[in-house]
């Protein structure tokens, strides 16, 4: 799955993937995760999981396992 151009809910172009899984918390990531850049999943991927995030409304859609 290609990353979207724009979000479908708000139409806004601050879309990032969703980082699954156990991630160590270091001061990149806290920078990324507030920057906007990167946004948490979880540790477990289902079936409907998102993979994508709207970082301007907070809507996730797409279908992790698909990709």
């Amino acid at each position: 799955m290609m990353k979207p151009d724009v979000c479908p809910k708000c139409g806004s172009k601050n879309i990032v993937h969703i980082q699954y899984g156990l991630v160590n918390p270091d001061e990149m990531l806290i920078g990324d995760i507030f920057e906007g850049r990167t946004v948490l999943g979880g540790c477990m991927i289902t079936p409907d999981s998102p993979a994508w995030a709207c970082v301007a409304c907070r809507h996730r859609w797409g279908e992790m396992l698909d990709e």
